[in-house]
């Protein structure tokens, strides 16, 4: 349960720290007050989003902390686990918001969390029921996922869904090979066009720039031819040769190599030096004899690189991406010629797909069936408790209705979140036929469905914390006690806090918290104070009287008091 709330610059709110008890909390005040910025701090510590707007004018900082207490042998909630040690028995949140950029922060028992982590874990903590949560109820597509959480249908649910996006892609794959087999003569005549012009061509890995190299050299044979014959006759020619030198220069060293050993080394470089340029003397030769004008071959070779670069700018940039077409093509052409195969293969698998979505979607309907019934007699049971004599309520159940999306499957349609299209009726009057909440509920009634719903969900799910935050909307006169007086049976099971402007309902607290809004120094503040008993009596006959508190409201507070308590 939540055992301390303390926050720190946010909104009008500078300073307040709130104590509660396990029973029955009440906050009051009048409209304006900030009973509803306490309602958003502590969502803060449950997960919600942080702005910079909430941070109090002038203030740099904006801290929410609040301790909550696991009864008994509870077991940590989920998120709990990452950070508390087994044995701990409290949990400590705190979120902070900086007013620079607007950054939050959250921590959990000291160690930093995650938002997400805190919204997984105030699920197990807290349920809230906030303003105009009621109005929910007015529409139909709400009912299926309220009957849902009654059943605890998330694993199935989650299970159904997978199965709907299998039997969708399969659905997505059926389709396009049909359109395939459609188109499949045009397409085969494309690709085999293809195949054929590209198979004409001959084309070989790397053709392009070979053809290229080859082309830049017939284009320059003369020059080329010219340059080796003249770097020859500089090598090997009759007069000035640099063989002649060289071999002159080897002569010399020789001898002196003879007298001086030291000179061997130098001698064995210029004789290899001679050798290479006998050897590039003669490749120069033989390169001058053979290099010449071919003005066929590189007519040849212009047309030939005009073919390939036709085909790259038809096929791709490059001659790569022309061979990889050819080979695309191929395939495609080994996929279209067994297209009816694979469509035939996926519409079987879409069969089986949709099989076995129909049987999960029998499955969750069949469970819903159960859980619906079950559902009514404690819903009915509820409603009594809170003031309606003779309730009679159900879930009616229809089949969904074709839409975009949905499957159509052995006479039923399969949508999403299954098989089923369900609508809460109720009848609050004996001898009244059960109707459409939309058609017949008022907004009392409306308040007290969705509260007897709160309280077998929570009941269900072992939360040990219910927030309402003005459930009254729409509720007055005996109804309001009625509905006070359940809040407070609520709280033998749950803390409860509670939200509200009606007298009545601020009767039955066990613990009474008074928000006032006040103007001091130019300043706008909220301020919350645990009343004792004398100051109860007079904000409950504030509550009833408005701006003025007479003697004859103080004693009617009174009587609400120990009426409550009776």
């Amino acid at each position: 349960m939540l055992v301390e709330l303390r926050i720190r610059n946010f909104a009008i709110i500078e300073g307040a720290a709130l104590y509660f008890g396990p029973g029955f909390n009440v906050l009051s005040g009048e409209t304006g007050a900030g009973k509803t910025i306490i309602m958003t701090a502590l969502g803060l510590l449950l997960g919600s989003r942080a702005s910079p707007d909430m941070i109090r004018s002038g203030q740099s900082e904006a801290v929410v902390e609040g301790l909550f207490e696991l009864e008994g042998e509870t077991p940590l909630p989920e998120g709990a686990r990452e950070v508390a040690a087994t044995d701990q028995r409290e949990l400590l949140i705190r979120r902070t918001i900086a007013a620079d950029g607007g950054r939050s922060r959250a921590y959990l028992n000291g160690e930093m969390a995650t938002v997400q982590t805190l919204a997984r874990l105030g699920q197990g903590l807290v349920q809230v029921y906030g303003q105009h949560e009621h109005q929910t109820l007015l529409r139909s597509e709400s009912h299926l996922q309220l009957l849902d959480r009654h059943a605890a249908l998330d694993a199935a649910l989650d299970e159904y869904g997978a199965a709907y996006r299998a039997a969708a892609q399969a659905r997505a794959r059926a389709d396009e090979l049909r359109e395939r087999e459609r188109t499949r003569a045009e397409q085969l005549e494309l690709a085999r066009f293809r195949i054929a012009e590209l198979e004409r061509a001959g084309l070989q890995p790397g053709e392009d720039q070979q053809l290229a190299a080859e082309r830049t050299v017939l284009a320059n044979a003369a020059r080329l031819g010219a340059a080796a014959a003249e770097a020859e006759q500089m090598l090997s020619g009759e007069s000035s040769a640099a063989l002649d030198t060289v071999a002159r220069a080897q002569a010399r060293v020789g001898e002196a190599a003879a007298i001086d050993p030291k000179l061997k080394e130098t001698l064995e470089l210029i004789a290899s030096a001679r050798l290479g340029l006998e050897e590039a003397a003669h490749t120069l030769r033989d390169y001058a004899a053979r290099v010449e004008a071919d003005p066929a071959r590189l007519d040849e070779i212009e047309t030939r690189l005009a073919e390939l670069a036709r085909l790259k700018r038809k096929y791709g940039g490059t001659l790569q991406d022309v061979l990889e077409t050819a080979a695309r093509s191929r395939t495609e052409i080994a996929e279209l010629e067994r297209v009816a195969d694979s469509r035939a293969e996926a519409e079987a698998a879409l069969r089986a797909a949709l099989d076995r979505l129909a049987r999960m979607g029998a499955e969750l309907s069949a469970r819903r069936q159960s859980a619906a019934a079950e559902l009514k007699r404690r819903m009915e049971t509820e409603l009594k408790t809170l003031g309606m004599r003779a309730p009679v309520f159900e879930a009616r159940f229809a089949p969904l209705e074709k839409s975009e999306g949905a499957f159509e499957h052995n006479r039923m349609m399969l949508g999403p979140g299954g098989a089923d299209a369900i609508e809460f009726m109720l009848s609050p009057n004996l001898g009244q036929p059960p109707m459409a909440l939309v058609r017949i509920a008022s907004g009392g009634e409306l308040s007290r469905v969705m509260l007897a719903l709160k309280r077998l969900e929570a009941q269900r799910r072992g939360v040990a914390t219910m927030i309402f935050d003005e459930v009254d909307a729409g509720v007055g006169g005996a109804i309001a006690q009625v509905v006070g007086r359940k809040l407070k049976e609520l709280a033998r099971f749950h803390q409860v806090l509670c939200v509200t402007h009606l007298p009545q309902v601020a009767a039955f607290a066990d613990s009474h918290f008074q928000v006032e809004k006040e103007e001091r120094r130019g300043a706008t503040r909220s301020r919350v104070s645990a009343l004792d008993e004398a100051e109860r009596i007079e904000e409950i006959a504030r509550m009833l009287g408005g701006a003025e508190v007479t003697d004859k409201f103080r004693r009617a507070a009174r009587e609400l008091i120990e009426r409550a308590r009776a």
